[in-house]
């Protein structure tokens, strides 16, 4: 039965025992390697200090000071912060380490030497934990020198902080305070602006359409009121005028008396005169359309109708007696009298005519007085508004400046001083030691890997089979040396 080439377990044995200096040799050289790159290589110390903050005085509910930064950006802050350059070059002037310029190469390996990181949450919870704890830790070849700067770290940004933070405070009242001050300016100019523009049209305001409304109400039932009364002097001036007109005619005395009585048996002319009295008497109570003034209007017409033909013309003696007679000089200065009281009341209508015309134009020109001042109207509404803001934010930010000047809000302090550290941070003996024998494992057996896979000599019978192909007639054994 032909025999199959295949790889035994016995050959990686029968390979070590031929190669075991090949793999020996890399595996002891590394690590003396590794011992001796702990004992070269420069060590690294790192001291860390614990910061928290601190609970505020005052509750930044009371200064609007609630808003919050996440926790991402609450710690980039603080670490822009720490590596800010006027903490840095402060640290490094103090330390002695150098001038502190921005150009000062121990600042760039002082920022490179920090880091801020957080410790790790006692427990967990499903919300949302708030950073109140930063570990800040600095690394260097000397461990006095590491706890020493990282503890000028702390106690720099403490005090800076602080006075970032009152600076930050007294900026933002000074820019609201130029803010408030530029709306104050503002406000005033639109103030005066619409005032002056209410002064031009003083009258056709829309405020004051209701009350142009009800005085040209009233006055066109004044009005009417003249009117009315106007009506009832003419009335009574057409019946002094009858009057004389009768003396005129000779019907003195007893038409005259009746006409005043208002008795059925007078003249024509004595009923047409009390007739007049009495629609003039009706008029000044009633309007025109009453039926007492349409029915009286009916019994002058009649009774003027019946005392037509009754008329006389008047004679020259008739009127020289007339002006020697009491009654004739009464009613002529009664027809005086009633034509001065109508032009009066003519005077008085007019000009409630002409206050009517002003009080109408003013009411339709309130819709355009009302356009005209909307938008002075809602820039100054919208201005003042602004200036409240303003005037509330500067009373938060003032408040929020003294607590910042007085520290006391929010402040970090130091929970727990840097500590001399013993070990070194870099390079750690176990890793490295560990690196280099997994590098000298992997060499030797490269190594090994590749002088067996260089060797063509035969080494067994197996591999004697697999070079030739004739048959074996027996095998000898090692031979010892004697």
């Amino acid at each position: 039965m032909d025999e199959t080439s295949s790889v035994h377990a016995l050959d990686y044995l029968s390979v070590f025992r031929r190669r075991k200096w090949w793999l020996v040799v890399p595996f002891a050289s590394s690590i003396v390697v590794g011992a001796v790159l702990i004992l070269v290589l420069p060590k690294e110390y790192k001291s860390s200090t614990t910061l928290g903050v601190a609970a505020p005085m005052v509750s930044p509910q009371f200064v609007n000071q609630s808003t919050q930064l996440d926790n991402q950006e609450r710690l980039r802050a603080l670490s822009q912060q720490m590596l800010s350059v006027s903490i840095l070059a402060r640290v490094v002037k103090e330390e002695g380490l150098g001038p502190g310029t921005p150009s000062d190469p121990h600042m760039a390996r002082l920022r490179k030497a920090v880091t801020v990181t957080v410790p790790d949450p006692v427990a967990t919870t499903n919300e949302p934990r708030r950073l109140d704890t930063f570990i800040v830790s600095y690394s260097d070849s000397e461990p006095a020198r590491a706890q020493r700067i990282a503890n000028r770290l702390a106690t720099v940004f403490i005090d800076e902080n602080s006075q970032v933070r009152a600076e930050r405070a007294e900026d933002t009242s000074a820019f609201i305070a130029t803010e408030l001050r530029a709306s104050q300016a503002r406000l005033a100019d639109l103030e005066s602006r619409l005032r002056q523009a209410k002064e031009a049209h003083m009258g056709q305001l829309p405020e004051q359409t209701q009350a142009n409304l009800q005085t040209l109400s009233g006055l066109r039932q004044q009005l009417e009121a003249n009117a009315t009364a106007l009506r009832s002097e003419q009335d009574h001036l057409a019946m002094i005028e009858r009057q004389i007109e009768l003396l005129k005619q000779g019907n003195t005395s007893t038409a005259l008396l009746l006409a005043t009585r208002g008795g059925d048996t007078a003249t024509p002319e004595a009923r047409v005169l009390a007739l007049e009295r009495e629609l003039a008497q009706a008029r000044a109570i009633y309007t025109d359309r009453h039926p007492e003034v349409i029915r009286l209007q009916g019994e002058l017409a009649d009774a003027r109708h019946a005392a037509a033909p009754g008329q006389q013309p008047p004679t020259a003696d008739r009127l020289a007696q007339l002006e020697l007679d009491p009654a004739y000089r009464q009613s002529t200065a009664d027809r005086e009298a009633v034509q001065l009281r109508i032009r009066e009341i003519e005077r008085a209508s007019t000009d409630l005519q002409r206050q009517i015309g002003t009080y109408q134009a003013r009411v339709e020109a309130a819709p355009r007085v009302e356009q005209e001042l909307a938008s002075l109207q809602r820039d100054n509404d919208l201005e003042k508004q602004q200036y409240a803001d303003l005037s509330a934010k500067l009373h938060s930010a003032t408040m929020a400046e003294s607590v910042e000047r007085n520290r006391s809000g929010e402040q970090f302090t130091i929970l727990y001083s840097a500590s001399y550290p013993t070990e070194p941070d870099k390079p750690v003996p176990l890793r490295v030691m560990l690196i280099a024998i997994v590098a000298g494992v992997g060499l030797g057996g490269a190594l090994t890997l590749g002088r067996e896979y260089l060797d063509r000599s035969v080494h067994d019978l197996r591999e004697l089979k697999d070079e030739f192909t004739v048959p074996v007639l027996g095998q000898i054994d090692r031979i010892q040396p004697v």
